[in-house]
């Protein structure tokens, strides 16, 4: 049976998906999750080698917006991919999707953007976004209908780094 989800959802805290993976919403990370989903994102290039995602993970699962869903390894349960989604009120947002190096290009990703879609949709928001930092990311949401903000910065600039912002309609 779901569990009410800190948005108020009745997300599944675990399914397993066609290939045997195990998606949860993480609620209470323990601290080999934080390092795990450190040491992903840091694979990924999500964050600095130097960074610590603590805060990032503790603000989502505390929020009473949020929500961090992990997937796990069929066999030995490790932590193969993330994401978080949430809202502000007015619009939903991904962040964080990260998938092992290994395994992407198996419609993970693809797999966990629906489900942000399906968990904002229910919620009743119209609008989903989602900030890139780099081509490749631009071209996995652009597959997927999302398309760029107008008046969004679209590349870096030497001085500063700066991100792309997409969006998707959920009335679709």
């Amino acid at each position: 049976m779901p569990a009410p989800s800190q948005s108020g959802l009745n997300i599944p805290e675990t399914a397993r998906d066609g290939a045997g993976i195990i998606l949860e919403q993480l609620k209470s990370p323990t601290s080999d999750d934080i390092a795990a989903i450190t040491t992903l994102w840091i694979a990924t290039g999500l964050i600095p080698a130097i960074r610590d995602a603590r805060q990032d993970i503790e603000n989502c699962v505390n929020s009473a917006h949020g929500s961090l869903i992990i997937a796990r390894h069929p066999q030995n349960h490790q932590i193969i991919a993330t994401m978080m989604t949430g809202h502000d009120n007015f619009h939903g947002w991904i962040h964080y999707l990260a998938i092992a190096p290994d395994i992407q290009n198996s419609g993970l990703g693809r797999e966990l953007v629906t489900l942000a879609e399906d968990i904002l949709r229910a919620i009743g928001l119209s609008e989903i976004r989602v900030t890139i930092e780099n081509a490749t990311a631009g071209d996995f949401y652009a597959k997927l209908g999302y398309d760029l903000i107008d008046g969004a910065p679209t590349q870096p600039t030497p001085v500063c780094r700066q991100n792309t912002i997409m969006r998707k309609s959920l009335d679709q």
